[in-house]
C-alpha cells in the first residue's frame, strides 16, 4: 500500500514577514474525488470546471475554482501566467477531454506528469494503431473511415463483421459491429453525429479484461487485471477485481501491456490499458493515460488497498515512494449495474434491503425521478449500480448482481409513436463523447445545427 507523506510548505519571507505557502495542485475537469484526494493530502488546490459542470454541492469546497474552458489552447497560456506569479506544484485530471491540455501544462511548466506526445497516441486510436504497428506491438488491423464505401471496401478486404467506432471517445460511445446490411445505416449515424471520421478495426474474438497500472519515472506497475461483461452492445454491465485467470495468460498479459505502455512512451501516472484474450494470444484494443471509469478505482482500492486518484496526486506532488511491485489481494470487489425499463422514471425501491447487506459497499440510481430511461446505448444510459466486496471475487460479483436484482425501477411508458432520442440529443451526446476535434479531425458542417 502507498504511503502518503505529509505535505511540506513553502516558506517564504518579505520584509520580516514570514508567509507560509502550501504547494499548489490545479485539479482539470468535474472530479469531485480527485479534489477530494488533493484536499486530504493538505495541498492549496485550485479547480478549472466548466461552468456547465458545476453542481451546487461543490460551493463548500475549500479550492479555488476557474470556471473556463480548460480543452482551449488559451487556457494552457493562462495556467502559464498564473504558474509566473507563483508556480503550481502539479496538475492532474482523470477525465479523458482534459488530458491534452493536462499534457500540455506538464511540458510547458516542467511538471510530473504524462507528457503531450504520449497522451496524443493514446487519445487518438488511429495514431495509437499506426505507432503500435510500427513496433510490432499487438498488431490489429485497422484503417481510418469516412463514408459508406469506406466501410464496405474495409469488409471486403477484412472480413465481416468488424468494428467501427469513433477515432477519439469513452464510455463505450458509438461502438457499433459493422454487417454487410448496415453499412449505410451505421454510416449514416456517424454523419448525423457529426463525426469526420471513424475507426475500422478487425473483430477481436474473446472475453475483454483491463489492466490498472501506475507508472513511476518510466517503470510500470500492474495493479490489477480487471474482468469485464457486457450487456447486449459493448457497454459494459460490470467489472470484477481480481480477473481469474491462468497464470500464463497473466504472464502474456502482463508483457504485453508493459510493451504497450513503453511504445506510447509513459513516463509517469496511471494509465486503464483494455485487453482482449483471443485465440492467437492477447491483443490491446486501446489504452487511456488515467485511472479506469466505472468505478473500476474504487474495485482496485477495496482489493488492493490502492487508491489510484490519491496515488495520482501525491506522486505528482512527489509525496510518495514508487511502488516495488503489485499489492497482495485483501478481498474480491465487483460492481454490477442494473436493467430498467424503458420509459419516464416514477420510483426506485429496494434500496434499504440491497445496503442492509454488509457485502455492499455503493448503491448509487443514476437517474432521477422524472427522468427517461431508454435504450442502454453508452455507459451514461445504464440506471444505477451496486458494489460488493466477497472473500473471492465470484462471491463479490455474486453479491453485486444479487444487489442489482433487488433495485424495482417503476417507469411509465412513453406513448410508442414518440422516439426516445431526438436528433438533437444525439448530437448532444455525441459533442460530450466524441473527442475527434480534439486531436485534429474535423467533424462535418452539420455538427452544429441543430
Amino acid at each position: 500500500m502507498a504511503i502518503f507523506a505529509q505535505i511540506d510548505c513553502h516558506v517564504w519571507q518579505l520584509s520580516g514577514i514570514v508567509f507560509v505557502m502550501k504547494p499548489r495542485v490545479l485539479v482539470l475537469g468535474d472530479q469531485q474525488t480527485l479534489v477530494d484526494a488533493a484536499v486530504a493530502l493538505g495541498a492549496e488546490v485550485w479547480w478549472a470546471q466548466r461552468p456547465d459542470r458545476v453542481r451546487p454541492t461543490e460551493a463548500t469546497t475549500p479550492v479555488v475554482t476557474l470556471l473556463t474552458d480548460y480543452t482551449e489552447p488559451a487556457f494552457v497560456d493562462l495556467v502559464a501566467h498564473l504558474h509566473a506569479f507563483r508556480p503550481f506544484d502539479a496538475v492532474v485530471s482523470i477525465q479523458e477531454h482534459a488530458l491534452l491540455s493536462l499534457a500540455a501544462l506538464n511540458e510547458r511548466l516542467g511538471l510530473r506528469g504524462p507528457r503531450h506526445d504520449t497522451v496524443r497516441l493514446v487519445t487518438d486510436k488511429w495514431a495509437m494503431r499506426a505507432a503500435l504497428a510500427e513496433r510490432g506491438v499487438s498488431p490489429v488491423a485497422a484503417a481510418v473511415g469516412r463514408t459508406a464505401e469506406d466501410l464496405r471496401a474495409f469488409g471486403a478486404e477484412r472480413g465481416f463483421p468488424f468494428i467501427a467506432k469513433p477515432v477519439s471517445a469513452t464510455g463505450s460511445f458509438g461502438v457499433v459491429l459493422v454487417q454487410p446490411d448496415r453499412v449505410d445505416e451505421i454510416a449514416k449515424g456517424f454523419a448525423d453525429s457529426g463525426a469526420g471520421a471513424f475507426l475500422l478495426e478487425e473483430h477481436l474474438e474473446g472475453p475483454e479484461i483491463s489492466v490498472e497500472s501506475f507508472t513511476f519515472a518510466g517503470r510500470h506497475v500492474v495493479l490489477a487485471l480487471t474482468d469485464k461483461t457486457t450487456g447486449d452492445g459493448f457497454v459494459e454491465a460490470g467489472h470484477t477485481v481480481p480477473a481469474e485467470l491462468d497464470e500464463t495468460v497473466v504472464t502474456d498479459v502482463v508483457d504485453l501491456v508493459e510493451a504497450f505502455l513503453d511504445a506510447v512512451g509513459l513516463t509517469d501516472g496511471p494509465s486503464h490499458v483494455e485487453v482482449k484474450l483471443t485465440a492467437t494470444g492477447p491483443r490491446i484494443v486501446e489504452g487511456h493515460c488515467r485511472r479506469g471509469g466505472d468505478r473500476i478505482n474504487e474495485l482496485v482500492r477495496l482489493a488492493y488497498g490502492v487508491d489510484m486518484e490519491a496515488l495520482s496526486v501525491a506522486w505528482a506532488l512527489g509525496l510518495t515512494e514508487p511502488l516495488t511491485g503489485p499489492q497482495p489481494l485483501l478481498r474480491g470487489s465487483a460492481i454490477r449495474f442494473a436493467e430498467a425499463p424503458c420509459g419516464e422514471l416514477t420510483a426506485v425501491t429496494g434500496e434499504e434491503k440491497v445496503l442492509a447487506d454488509p457485502a455492499v459497499t455503493e448503491l448509487r440510481v443514476l437517474h432521477e425521478v422524472g427522468q427517461h430511461l431508454g435504450p442502454v446505448r453508452w455507459s451514461g444510459d445504464r440506471a444505477a449500480y451496486v458494489i460488493a466486496t466477497g472473500a473471492t471475487p465470484a462471491e463479490a460479483a455474486d453479491k453485486a448482481a444479487a444487489g442489482v436484482a433487488g433495485l424495482v425501477f417503476t417507469v411509465t411508458p412513453r406513448p410508442t409513436e414518440e422516439p426516445w432520442h431526438r436528433a438533437s440529443d444525439d448530437r448532444d451526446i455525441s459533442r460530450e463523447n466524441d473527442l475527434s476535434r480534439l486531436v485534429g479531425y474535423q467533424r462535418t458542417d452539420n455538427a452544429d445545427d441543430d
